[in-house]
């Protein structure tokens, strides 16, 4: 089975943040910090479905999707840090939470992973919620130390704040991406910042940075292969190679773990003393950029 449909096995990197602003002009917020060592990590997505019926038979679907609500079970939280995103009042110079048992959370933002299949991760982000809870409890010591872990529930909304989104202005609840996926690339930085689209890496133009042979190259080994070194990671290549008399000579592409070389193996070797043409008509990256009709004249040895 692929990677890319492995199963959740873990979660960590439990992050939160203040959410400084969210406005139709700015979304801002606060540099994550680690929460707490998280033991499991559930959500639950509010929506609702309507169908309305006319003529007596079902017209209209109508759907609705409300407040996620993600239940965080973690070992525990300083109390500095549960008054802090709960809305209580820490006092600096006693360090004691004084609790009026009125609740104020602050708008947070939320980012977390999970882990996926044997090596892989989800990565997410919530962009703005408020925390709840923190239940509480414990029992005397006996022969085995029940341990009991403490409870926090944060409740995800829409930002009022409108990013471009196919072609429209709209609002996000969340941004999720698998290291799998190799258009993603954020996981080294996931947690330094609230991630936004503002935030995403933007990728390079594709560009070809070498190849071997090189155009207009000449005494190439009739035998050896050709490769083209990319920029980016490539997701497809439509490539023909032709020999003096603008015959198409059989090949195969394949491509490097990394996605960025591209090796075009012919299928027989190739006639001496010959002047062949590579003609890649579009090669795609992952990101959806292309180039197209690349051409490289070489001849052989």
């Amino acid at each position: 089975m692929e990677k890319k449909y492995g199963e959740f096995v873990g979660v960590d990197e439990v992050h939160a943040a203040i959410v400084k602003e969210d406005s139709e002009a700015a979304y801002r917020a606060e540099t994550p910090e680690y929460l707490a060592p998280a033991a499991e990590v559930s959500s639950e997505v509010s929506t609702n479905n309507k169908t309305t019926y006319y003529d007596n038979v079902p017209g209209f679907n109508y759907n609705t999707e409300g407040v996620t609500t993600i239940t965080l079970t973690l070992s525990g939280v300083p109390a500095k840090m549960a008054a802090k995103y709960l809305g209580k009042h820490y006092d600096e110079s006693t360090g004691r939470v004084l609790d009026t048992g009125l609740l104020n959370p602050p708008d947070t933002a939320l980012s977390f992973r999970f882990n996926k299949g044997a090596d892989d991760y989800r990565y997410y982000q919530y962009l703005k919620g408020n925390f709840t809870g923190g239940t509480e409890d414990a029992e005397s010591k006996s022969d085995d130390v029940s341990e009991h872990t403490y409870e926090m529930t944060y409740t995800a909304i829409v930002t009022t704040h409108k990013w471009p989104i196919d072609n429209k202005k709209k609002g996000i609840k969340r941004i999720f991406g698998d290291t799998d996926d190799a258009a993603f690339t954020a996981d080294d930085s996931w947690f330094e910042q609230v991630q936004t689209p503002d935030t995403a890496p933007k990728p390079a133009e594709l560009q070809m940075t070498d190849s071997i042979p090189a155009d207009n190259a000449t005494g190439v080994a009739a035998d050896s292969d050709i490769t083209l070194t990319m920029n980016n990671p490539i997701s497809s290549i439509t490539a023909t190679l032709l020999d003096a008399n603008l015959a198409s000579v059989n090949i195969t592409a394949s491509l490097d773990p990394t996605k960025k070389i591209i090796t075009i193996h012919p299928a027989a070797v190739l006639t001496a003393a010959t002047a062949y043409s590579l003609v890649a008509g579009e090669i795609k990256d992952v990101y959806g950029h292309s180039i197209k009709n690349t051409v490289i004249t070489f001849t052989t040895a």
